[in-house]
């Protein structure tokens, strides 16, 4: 994951660009495949702008709207038995809208802060629905420094034409900002 952001006044933009391969074998039981593999590849990118709603100095809130371009690419295959192989692949683009909030707040007179963002999108216009959300802890080291770790949480339900990618994505984030 790779996370941009310019701001002038109230006002910004905001570019996320995500990266995800993932591979599984698994045995099977039955006479004809012995093993069943699943390789999907996909990529997000997504800019929004955003406008700043609350600035006290310690804590801040920014409404924001943009979209997210997907793509996922996957792979279905089926071998090790007399059949030989068998493999279908699909690959699927769309964009969707979306909608959100982010923030950040200081913790008391520390250097720790709390940030986050959670977007909502899709609305039927690329996929039914999607959601993202991002909670970190952090530190901020000094004006140009601050590392985080965090955790985020990415569903999306998308349905086109007999390909269905239903889908959560979630885990530990580490994060490592630079501002200039």
């Amino acid at each position: 994951m790779l996370v941009g952001e310019a701001r002038k006044d109230r006002f910004g933009i905001a570019i996320d660009v995500a990266y995800t391969d993932i591979e599984s074998d698994s045995a099977i039981p039955g006479q004809n495949f012995t093993t069943l593999s699943s390789k999907t590849k996909n990529w997000l990118v997504t800019a929004a702008g955003f406008y700043r709603l609350m600035d006290t100095g310690k804590a801040s809130v920014d409404a924001l709207a943009g979209i997210r371009y997907w793509s996922v690419d996957s792979e279905l295959a089926l071998s090790g038995g007399p059949l030989g192989s068998y493999s279908v692949d699909n690959q699927e683009q769309w964009i969707d809208p979306l909608v959100g909030l982010k923030g950040l707040t200081m913790l008391g007179g520390s250097k720790f802060f709390m940030s986050g963002f959670l977007m909502i999108g899709g609305f039927g216009a690329g996929s039914d629905f999607m959601w993202d959300l991002n909670a970190n802890l952090g530190y901020r080291w000094g004006e140009m420094f601050s590392t985080t770790i965090g955790y985020r949480y990415l569903d999306v339900d998308y349905e086109n034409d007999g390909f269905l990618y239903d889908v959560a994505q979630h885990g530990p984030t580490l994060g490592l900002s630079w501002r200039f």
